[in-house]
């Protein structure tokens, strides 16, 4: 059995502003009965970065505990908590009570002032829930926008954070909804229509190239078709829950959910702007850049990510299959769209942003603490991360791209250089700006 709290020392080098050889000290901490982390700090503590206390996590069970973005901050001298929890992820509020525990926690360490939270992948929408929720009380994921409203009794003076640091975050539910295939027939998924297929040469996909262009009223039919079948699952999905809970249904508590032709990652599922590099493929305002050459440009941010239409993922369970429960889809993928529902060159439009808490656009709609939101422009997330920062309450918010970087970080081509420490050395800066925090 580990204990409470358990400290070991790693070497490494920290690459602040001043590189010196140091040490990195870990510390496990268990937080709650189904929830632990991994802080890691400089050995020797840096003087203006020591007030700080940085808290990222992921849901889907991720092991965080070597997470990239940990290790990158802590070479620049700050505190990083590394949280994972391990309930049965059925509702998005299970988040709730062991967030609550790491920042109480990381506030209660000595010399803490400050804790802000990063978010990264799918942990963006979890982080800011929380956030949303702690700045706002329940009323922030109890109101009747919700699909499927908090239940639980213990969401109020949740500890809130400082800050929050959108680092090429997935937005959520939004991402799954968007590759949900409307030519799939739910019961037989080998079965497709084939004027709504994305992947039929006839309507524009190149299986040679993974890349598709399609025509606008190809693009119209087929999100007017996945639309209405998103909003079809959540009417099957509700139906069953109520069923459920006037105890009619195949169990007592939940049921399974299965949704084939869905998505199990960002990257697959029946996306057309994996495959249609037009589509999400810009930003509408001018922004900061951070170029390999060290230069900062403001300008129109332009995704530079590989066509990744994957044909042959398609029709598998383990990739595009969506295998979960009622109240799992309920809660999290449930997001809503209207008539208006539609994907463009640099917009998202038609979703109730708030209709589910994963949701990183919906969620910073409740922050007002310090804001960042960076966008690596090899990965899918820019028009999205553009949304987010455009309906951010916080009156302090900036957004950055960082040029040629995909998800993680790492230069998509040699020519990229290495955008990790642009953006990381750019974060350290947001950080330290004098009067943020």
């Amino acid at each position: 059995m580990r204990s409470l709290v358990a400290t070991f020392v790693l070497t490494g080098l920290l690459v602040g502003t001043a590189e010196a050889e140091s040490a990195v000290k870990s510390t496990f901490v268990r937080l709650t009965n189904n929830a632990n982390a991994l802080i890691v700090e400089p050995q020797m503590a840096d003087p203006k970065r020591a007030r700080f206390a940085i808290l990222l996590t992921h849901p889907d069970h991720v092991n965080t505990f070597n997470y990239f973005i940990g290790d990158e901050l802590a070479k620049r001298g700050y505190r990083v908590m590394m949280m994972n929890y391990y309930g049965p992820e059925n509702v998005y509020e299970e988040f709730l009570a062991p967030l609550s525990a790491a920042v109480k926690h990381l506030h209660g360490i000595p010399g803490v002032q400050k804790v802000v939270l990063a978010g990264h992948s799918t942990g963006g929408a979890v982080l800011t829930f929380y956030q949303d929720v702690a700045e706002n009380g329940p009323k922030a994921c109890q109101g009747a926008e919700r699909v499927y409203p908090c239940r639980g009794k213990d969401l109020g003076n949740l500890p809130q954070a400082d800050g929050v640091m959108i680092l090429d975050s997935s937005a959520g539910a939004v991402e799954r909804l968007i590759a949900l295939d409307p030519s799939v027939d739910g019961r037989h998924p080998r079965e497709h229509k084939p004027e709504l297929d994305m992947f039929n040469p006839r309507n524009g996909f190149d299986p040679k190239t993974k890349s598709g262009t399609y025509n606008v009223d190809f693009v119209r039919e087929y999100l007017a078709a996945q639309s209405a079948r998103q909003m079809s699952l959540i009417a099957e999905a509700s139906q069953r829950l109520a069923k459920i809970e006037r105890g009619e249904g195949e169990y007592k508590d939940d049921e399974p959910f299965v949704i084939p032709g869905s998505s199990v990652h960002a990257y697959d599922g029946a996306r057309l702007d994996l495959a249609d590099l037009q589509l999400l493929s810009k930003s509408r305002e001018p922004h900061p850049l951070l170029k390999a050459d060290g230069t900062m440009p403001t300008q129109i941010l332009r995704s530079m990510r590989p066509p990744l239409g994957l044909a042959e993922a398609m029709d598998r369970m383990s990739q595009t299959t969506m295998n979960v429960t009622v109240r799992h889809f309920l809660s999290f993928q449930a997001m809503r769209t209207d008539l208006g529902y539609g994907v463009t060159e640099d917009n998202v439009t038609g979703v109730e942003w708030r209709s589910v808490p994963n949701s990183v656009p919906g969620n910073v709609e409740g922050i007002k603490v310090p804001s960042l939101f960076m966008s690596a422009t090899c990965a899918p997330h820019l028009v999205f991360t553009e949304i987010a920062y455009e309906r951010s309450a916080a009156k302090d918010k900036e957004f950055i791209g960082v040029d040629g970087a995909d998800h993680e970080f790492r230069p998509c081509k040699p020519e990229y250089g290495d955008p990790a420490r642009h953006a990381f050395d750019y974060v350290d800066s947001w950080l330290l700006r004098p009067g943020r925090f």
